[in-house]
């Protein structure tokens, strides 16, 4: 899955995902750091939010008595209510401003980009002819956008801007509702380019925009073009034209070919290339079943379906590795989803700064998955660098069930590395506002709260399903932490919090079924592969 376009992390922070979108949400949160990062500002926000605008709780009839009270009557159509505060859809920045400056003037960009606040692949640009001071703006209803600082790389285009009224007050950077704006890229030809995804970011008083122009081809000059309609707090027309000319960032560029294929656990491992770009190194890399492990999950998948359903079963069944970025004398300068310390309960990574993959045919087919990770740049470009694999990440399908009665809990059970109790089962209703003649949507769910510890390595819980004591199968979603702390065993302590909104009421009895799990294979042997050609 590629990073999300549109607002699609505020519809997974509401709820309002279909379930296969909100399972592949789930599994490419956990997989990029980037799009973790910018779900737990929009996180932040929210709870800023509730807390301003916080609301007693209201009973469970409050809807009904509400709407028998109402009154039919026309109303204009508003905008929804909702706030889009930086999103992958909340997308400025198309592509950006370049213009051939000599490195003395290149020095005069700074600001925000100069700032221990970005990522150091922006900052090291900084001081290159890939960045250039862009000053552009537009003025309207008394507010004005300032587009300050671009940097524009072959990887990537990341502006600076920020928003002021009339006397220069310094206003929320905030761009407003997806529809409120339209942000094209339209190639020198005035060709619509395709984006694969956009980041926001707030930093002090301004706002940052970046795209992400990885695995985009044929893409050298054109135009964004942003038409803003609602801007901080107010109506207007803010039209802003950026020419984009990659040029010299294609000039400095080095892209070295690697075609190094390798099976280890059942997977194919094969690198493609790695672009040097100025702000980014960017690792190109396809990962695939071997043909008899490919037919054996096809076949448990067929079996799991028939017990259960295509829905409850449906998960992204692709191998993913960890990896190490070092030099030749293996000083480790990156890392990728690995266990780098014994006082981490879970993978980490280290100076990587986005990741985006997708199937090469359809996911059913498990099929070879294709992946680009992008990595703070090494700050000594001539040094060698090399790929260290050692863990394989596998999916598999699980055959564990429990069942408990959950009016007697809490209950413990053990499950290959685990050891978790599941402490309560509750009712829920939550209550939101639509777009519909009935403007309160009252959603009723069961939750179910489990804790425990479990090894380090122990398999991660991908999927759950829940049956009733009457045979009746239902969707689960899941959520939950792993933390550092640790037990007398070393054992690291882990949460879950299982939601079914298609119960309303507790069964009097429940079974909870483990349906997938991705298990950790550390390597005896490490895979080491040169980033560089002889």
């Amino acid at each position: 899955m590629v990073c999300p376009k549109d607002d699609k992390l505020f519809d997974y922070i509401e709820g309002i995902l279909e379930d296969n979108e909100k399972d592949l949400m789930e599994r490419h949160i956990q997989s990029c750091p980037y799009c973790e990062q910018q779900l737990e500002l929009l996180l932040k926000e929210n709870e800023l939010l509730e807390q301003t605008l916080k609301s007693p709780i209201l009973p469970d009839d409050f809807a009904e008595k509400i709407v028998d009270q109402l009154e039919p009557h026309k109303r204009k159509k508003n905008r929804p209510l909702k706030w889009v505060l930086g999103t992958a859809a909340s997308a400025l920045l198309a592509g950006g401003v370049f213009m051939s400056v000599s490195p003395s003037v290149a020095k005069l960009v700074g600001g925000i980009f100069s700032s221990e606040t970005v990522d150091e692949g922006l900052r090291m640009a900084i001081d290159t002819d890939i960045a250039t001071p862009v000053n552009l703006s537009a003025t309207d209803a008394d507010i004005t956008l300032h587009i300050e600082d671009l940097i524009a790389d072959t990887s990537r285009i990341a502006f600076s801007y920020r928003v002021t009224n009339q006397q220069g007050k310094v206003l929320n950077p905030f761009i407003g509702d997806a529809d409120l704006y339209s942000i094209k890229v339209l190639d020198e030809h005035q060709n619509e380019v395709e984006l694969n995804s956009m980041s926001w970011g707030l930093h002090d008083d301004y706002g940052i925009y970046e795209i992400s122009l990885v695995n985009i081809d044929n893409f050298t000059k054109g135009t964004v073009r942003l038409d803003i309609h609602h801007l901080a707090g107010k109506d207007g027309q803010w039209q802003i034209d950026i020419p984009i000319d990659l040029t010299s960032a294609y000039e400095q560029q080095k892209v070295v070919a690697l075609n190094e294929s390798y099976e280890v656990e059942g997977v194919k491992i094969h690198l493609d290339k790695v672009n040097y770009a100025t702000s980014t190194t960017d690792i190109y890399y396809q990962l695939e079943y071997t043909e008899e492990v490919k037919e054996r999950l096809k076949q448990q998948l067929k079996q799991k379906e028939l017990q259960f359903n295509n829905e409850i079963v449906q998960f992204l069944y692709f191998p993913s590795i960890g990896y190490r970025i070092e030099n030749g004398k293996g000083v480790v300068l990156g890392y990728e989803n690995i266990y780098f310390s014994k006082e981490r309960g879970h993978p980490v990574s280290e100076n990587m700064l986005s990741g985006m993959g997708q199937w090469d045919g359809e996911p059913s087919e498990l099929g070879p998955y294709k992946q680009i990770d992008s990595f703070v740049p090494n700050k000594n470009a001539e040094e060698e660098l090399y790929f260290v694999v050692d863990t394989i990440y596998r999916p598999k399908i699980s055959e564990f069930s429990i069942t408990f009665n959950p009016k007697e809990l809490p209950k413990t059970f053990e499950y290959n590395g685990y050891e978790l109790t599941i402490d309560s089962v509750q009712e829920k209703t939550d209550y939101s506002l639509q777009k519909s003649w009935m403007p309160i949507q009252r959603q009723k769910s069961v939750e179910i709260q489990l804790s425990g510890f479990a090894l380090q390595k122990a398999p991660n819980i991908e999927k759950w399903a829940l049956e009733d004591e009457k045979g009746n199968k239902y969707t689960i979603h899941h959520g939950g932490s792993t933390l550092d702390e640790t037990d007398q065993q070393g054992r690291f302590k882990r949460t879950f919090e299982l939601v079914s909104s298609e119960l309303e009421k507790i069964p009097e009895e429940m079974t909870l079924h483990i349906i997938a799990e991705t298990e950790v294979i550390p390597l005896k042997n490490e895979i080491r592969i040169p980033l560089f050609k002889n």
